[in-house]
């Protein structure tokens, strides 16, 4: 009966004590057409007809579309 205290209090100790993982949002990139040259932000390749015209990361979508207008 005690081990089984010790066990489950050391079972408790290490769930509570785990770092949580937190996963952050993708990163916005400015993507530019190969056909005109027009510019977006997205998080990932919109396809085969865009280059990554930047390779700043930004954090969010409103910060990519302020600094991604050329």
């Amino acid at each position: 009966m005690k081990s089984l205290k010790v066990t489950l209090i050391a079972a408790i100790l290490a769930i509570t004590t785990t770092p949580i993982a937190s996963a952050a949002p993708a990163a916005w990139y400015v993507y530019a057409s190969k056909l005109n040259g027009q510019k977006i932000c997205a998080q990932f390749s919109p396809g085969s007809g865009w280059y990554k015209y930047s390779n700043t990361a930004y954090k969010t979508l409103g910060e990519c579309n302020y600094y991604g207008r050329g």
